[in-house]
């Protein structure tokens, strides 16, 4: 049986994973939210998380193995973030001494993806300029914001560092500065061109 579509929108807070997924899913994809919507309120997320919060993090993203793994062959599936988006995170909170939980962290994610299934297809790295953070960061709930100067500016190299590491080398840049639409057609173009896209 042929597999579908697994795609994973990866991105700094405010780059538009949400709406974009959200669009994606409008089309009949299957949507997987960030882990940091997927776990309880009472868990920190972005610069306040801790060694325990990775661990609930990361869990929270596995819990979808099991349905990638059992509905690729039935359904296009987009994830908001993904496995190697909760290390990114997990290693600016260690760096900052803020979280032990990545070298644990790395290990289980290297050991996940020998799983041909739950590889992704194709890795979206959204891109946007600080102004159209900023004001994205606005509108979000205060929980969930991240603004952190040195996680704005240390995440897409961390993220850079362990594509490399895990050789998850299938990765397009999308530039998320317009609205949703012009931006979803963009990704689309990207998923035609590099034929990832099964019907």
């Amino acid at each position: 049986m042929a597999l579908m579509t697994f795609i994973v929108l990866e991105g700094f807070s405010g780059t538009g994973k949400t709406s974009l997924a959200q669009g994606l899913e409008r089309m009949g994809w299957l949507r997987l939210q960030e882990s940091a919507h997927a776990v309880p309120r009472d868990v920190p997320v972005a610069d306040r998380a801790d060694t325990a919060a990775d661990f609930s993090l990361l869990g929270a993203t596995m819990t979808y193995s099991s349905v990638v793994s059992k509905l690729r062959g039935m359904r296009n599936i987009v994830s908001e973030g993904y496995l190697l988006s909760d290390l990114a995170y997990a290693k600016i909170r260690l760096e900052l001494g803020k979280s032990g939980a990545y070298p644990i962290m790395l290990a289980m994610v290297k050991r996940m993806l020998e799983e041909p299934a739950l590889r992704p297809d194709l890795y979206v790295l959204l891109k946007a300029g600080s102004e159209t953070i900023s004001s994205r960061q606005l509108g979000k709930d205060e929980r969930e914001r991240n603004t952190a100067e040195y996680f704005r500016t240390r995440y897409y190299t961390a993220l850079e560092e362990i594509h490399a590491e895990l050789k998850e080398e299938s990765i397009e840049a999308v530039e998320t500065d317009h609205d949703v639409d012009v931006t979803l057609s963009s990704i689309l173009q990207v998923l035609d061109r590099r034929k990832v896209i099964v019907a």
